[in-house]
């Protein structure tokens, strides 16, 4: 199932964490060299130590055990020397570190800049996670995956050591951030939807949040946290050389999509497979993802490409890790800040978080929020009077040519509210939004603001590969946004059967009145995209979500053939997919199952087979997405 949603082995794939500003970008490449440069510097040091360690040991063993025969002696002197050599590896790679950081200090970023002498707590720590992640560059593989935590784990928190020990000597050289594993390897999720258990979760502190020494030593008040879907960057599934990658890819897949129902700013995500000494790093797009070249960390090159991977990441823009600049979110007032923008400008929104989060890995990823333009104080309390609405819907490059684009059927409907009242409260009222727009370098260009979409995302040398391969099928989604006045409640908030059909009633006095005035036929009547305001004798259905709409004034527009819809509402004309064309009636057989179905199941129970929850994923299965 999981090789019908990935491609392997793309060329060029990490480069999309390099930075777009120049100056940071040659930063970090500078950084990642140095810092490979001290691995390979550990590793020959500290193996040729480790030779003659276990030379020294086994000679000492053979001596002291004729002695003891001899003697009657214990072979203390064994142990002796077992200490000694441990105690001279220790030191070699100690000083290696030393002088490490000490050359950082000379290097053309820091000249001029006072001379701190090297921590000795500093040192302390990088040596011992150095002695942690060497097991697993060195070692033969291990078939114990549980074996390979420690030291994957290690190895992510040196180079984010190294950079807080080069970010301490010179403010010049300012990492946006650490790349490190939650301290406690295959942990249960607070907040995830199943007991599944994730191998490495990776966070993205910033700096004051650790020092060296509890980057690598593991704080005891936090022995008993658990980790955070909501805060993970990324997943790290780990697999034995004998299991290898391959293995590793569908509980990557599993878990990554907690990471999309988890955090409401996600545009994509990165994860990371690892079958022994192999690594691939993952790109999940919205409709699939991407597998790096294999990085062997058996050898030196490998070692290179992992280490400018973590600082890249450690150093670039957040949109280059897959998260939506334009949401912020306040973690410490609880709220959410949405800058959406418009043609006088950008607004911001306040929102107290999702109310339909991304519930699919590869689908639209929509998302709502419920929002105020009013900034709360601090109480955070939030009277919500906009609809807000994030999804990936499939599109056409040419906005002019963008015929099933709700923000343009739904700007074109509310110059209708606004002549006829009598459908106010009815349907939305458009305010604002659009496609979304990324600040990102364009070759030669420069820094541009562009369309946010599923190829843009990518290089041009990827998106080609993509297109060479004739099996793989590479559509183009775009990243909208719509703003939208009247915040409804479902169905299932309904007190009783007269509001049940005052808002039916009201929501198909909607649809009729748009088809005749704007000739937009919804397509897509269920029971998530009618809702209410009010209650009692002022209750108001409303129809909202224009998504798979079409307006037949667009004579140039595809004549839609296709099956659109939510499942268990679509008329039998549609499932069948028959040669008849969606029409009017088509929506008014999709009524007919909705009161079919309220009057057969409570529409209270959220559990029901018609409910929100159940009719949300029967969405996201929408034959034509």
């Amino acid at each position: 199932m999981v090789d019908m949603y990935i491609k392997r082995d793309i060329r060029g794939l990490l480069d999309l964490a390099i930075l777009d500003d120049e100056g940071a970008k040659n930063a970090a490449g500078t950084l990642a060299t140095r810092i490979s440069i001290l691995v390979e510097k550990l590793l020959s040091g500290g193996n040729r130590q480790s030779s003659y360690r276990s030379r020294g040991s086994s000679n000492s063993s053979r001596g002291s055990r004729g002695a003891a025969t001899r003697r009657g002696g214990s072979g203390s002197r064994s142990t002796m020397a077992g200490k000694q050599s441990v105690s001279k590896l220790n030191s070699n790679c100690a000083n290696i570190i030393s002088d490490w950081i000490t050359e950082q200090q000379n290097a053309p970023s820091t000249k001029g800049k006072p001379v701190k002498a090297p921590s000795r707590n500093s040192v302390a720590a990088l040596n011992k996670s150095f002695d942690e992640f060497r097991q697993w560059v060195n070692s033969n593989n291990s078939t114990n995956e549980s074996k390979l935590y420690e030291p994957i784990s290690q190895f992510f928190c040196f180079v984010a050591s190294c950079l807080k020990a080069v970010h301490t000597l010179s403010q010049s050289v300012c990492p946006r951030r650490l790349v490190v594993p939650f301290f406690k390897p295959d942990r249960k999720s607070a907040d995830g939807d199943d007991d599944s258990r994730v191998d490495l979760y990776l966070n993205l502190p910033q700096f004051d949040d650790y020092t060296i020494g509890t980057l690598i030593t593991n704080p005891p008040e936090q022995e008993n946290e658990a980790p955070m879907l909501a805060d993970t960057f990324a997943i790290v599934e780990v697999k034995s050389a004998i299991q290898g990658i391959g293995k590793a890819m569908p509980q990557l897949f599993q878990y990554t999509r907690g990471i999309y129902n988890e955090q409401y700013d996600r545009r994509f995500a990165w994860g990371m497979a690892v079958g022994g000494k192999k690594v691939q790093a993952v790109f999940f797009g919205p409709d699939y993802a991407l597998a790096s070249d294999t990085i062997c960390v058996d050898n030196a090159s490998g070692r290179a490409k992992l280490v400018k991977l973590l600082v890249d990441w450690s150093f670039c823009e957040s949109h280059r890790l897959g998260y939506d600049p334009a949401i912020l979110h306040n973690k410490r007032l609880r709220y959410y800040e949405i800058n959406v923008g418009s043609e006088d400008g950008p607004i911001t929104y306040y929102s107290k978080g999702a109310v339909i989060s991304a519930e699919r890995l590869f689908s639209r990823h929509t998302r709502c929020f419920i929002a105020s333009t009013e900034k709360p104080g601090h109480d955070a309390t939030i009277e919500p009077d906009i609809f807000i609405k994030y999804a990936w819907p499939e599109a056409t490059e040419d906005a002019n040519v963008d015929y099933r684009d709700e923000g343009r059927h739904l700007q074109k409907i509310t110059k209708t509210i606004e002549a006829e009242p009598s459908l106010d409260r009815k349907c939305p009222r458009y305010q604002s939004g659009g496609r979304v727009m990324i600040n990102r370098r364009i070759g030669n260009e420069g820094i541009k603001a562009v369309d946010d979409t599923s190829r843009s995302i990518l290089s041009d040398g990827i998106c080609q590969q993509l297109d060479d391969d004739q099996d793989f099928v590479n559509g183009l989604r775009i990243h909208k946004v719509i703003c939208m006045k009247g915040v409804g409640k479902p169905l299932k908030e309904l007190e009783n059967v007269f509001e049940v059909i005052c808002v039916m009633a009201d929501a198909m006095e909607c649809h009729w009145e748009i088809y005749q005035r704007c000739k937009i036929l919804h397509r897509d009547i269920s029971t998530i995209n009618i809702l209410f305001s009010g209650s009692g004798s002022k209750i108001k259905g409303m129809l909202v979500d224009f998504d798979h709409a079409i307006c037949e004034d667009d004579k140039d527009a595809v004549r839609h053939f296709e099956r659109t819809g939510t499942l268990p509402f679509m008329s039998v004309n549609n499932l069948e997919g028959g040669k008849l064309e969606h029409s009017l009636l088509d929506d008014w057989e999709s009524l007919i199952y909705i009161l079919c179905w309220v009057g057969t199941y409570d529409w209270k129970k959220k559990d029901e087979p018609g409910s929100l929850k159940w009719t949300l994923n029967s969405e996201e299965d929408d034959p034509n997405d």
